[in-house]
């Protein structure tokens, strides 16, 4: 694993690919740079949609496809795994995803979270968030687990 935590095998297209290249260049943990300490350039070009005092809401640069969304849920402090959470980001997650799917209107949706190794859970970020995911129809939205 490089320093900025990214796994290049786990990335689903080219521009994707391209922009993880320059980010482990950098050596920085892309979260970390946009979401937290925010600086710019950023490598997220999408805005956040919904921040409290532990989580930043944003769409997912490369969303799935046959998805009507794909967000993401970056908690503010470089942690990788949910046992690292604190009650607090624990119970702020939860009010976060019913504020999201307040804002956008969302009636069904998959939430999921991996953690520790990219190589087992198909995650191209080593800092910990969590994902949203709304169907756009009756298409699967295909994601690798493991």
């Amino acid at each position: 694993m490089n320093k900025s935590g990214l796994d290049l095998n786990n990335a689903r297209r080219k521009e994707q690919i391209e922009t993880m290249k320059k980010i482990i260049t950098d050596g920085i943990c892309p979260f970390c740079h946009d979401f937290i300490d925010k600086e710019k350039p950023a490598y997220h070009p999408n805005p956040i949609i919904v921040e409290t005092d532990f989580w930043v809401v944003t769409r997912n640069a490369w969303p799935y496809e046959h998805t009507r969304e794909h967000l993401i849920f970056v908690v503010k402090r470089h942690i990788l795994n949910p046992e690292e959470m604190k009650k607090d980001e624990i119970l702020d997650l939860w009010n976060t995803i019913k504020k999201v799917k307040k804002k956008l209107k969302i009636t069904h949706s998959t939430f999921l979270m991996r953690s520790d190794s990219t190589g087992m859970t198909g995650a191209t970020v080593q800092h910990l968030h969590a994902q949203l995911v709304v169907a756009k129809n009756k298409e699967p939205v295909i994601t690798r687990i493991g």
